[in-house]
């Protein structure tokens, strides 16, 4: 039972298991230091991707989640409980098997950083909506009037 006291995540089993039968109450029956332990961004992510041959759960999985979870994950964070009965609403009333999904890599974009060189201190929010509007050749022209390397 030691390992059991020092354990640094949620029970994702069990966890995955209620919400698939849709119980609500599950996050009332847990102890104080699962509680602590739950995070409602991991579970959500867990609960959206389901294996199956049948498209029909991996359709309802992803719809479900996204219209009720996902939308209001942010704002409602410190509202753990609200948050686990809207994923709990999610389920399909079957287990399914949840493989975990790596969210995409940021690809560098080159012309972003050649205009944060030109601009050090602008916003990156602001580096982003130049970049969008600039062309090719526009940007070709700053770099060589500001004299940066290419």
């Amino acid at each position: 039972m030691p390992a059991e006291k020092n354990r640094k995540f949620f029970d994702l089993r069990n966890g995955l298991k209620a919400v698939d039968f849709r119980n609500k109450d599950y996050f009332d029956r847990i102890d104080d230091k699962e509680k602590s332990l739950y995070s409602p961004y991991m579970l959500m992510r867990y609960v959206s991707s389901v294996s199956s041959k049948d498209t029909f759960y991996v359709e309802h999985y992803i719809e479900m989640v996204n219209e009720c979870v996902n939308k209001h994950c942010f704002t409602l964070g410190k509202h753990k409980k609200l948050l686990w009965v809207l994923t709990a609403m999610c389920g399909a009333e079957t287990q399914q098997f949840h493989p975990w999904l790596k969210p995409m890599k940021r690809v560098p974009n080159k012309s972003l950083k050649k205009l944060q060189a030109i601009y050090p201190t602008w916003k990156e929010a602001d580096l982003e909506t130049l970049d969008k509007v600039i062309t090719d050749r526009e940007l070709e022209e700053l770099i060589e009037a500001h004299g940066i390397d290419k």
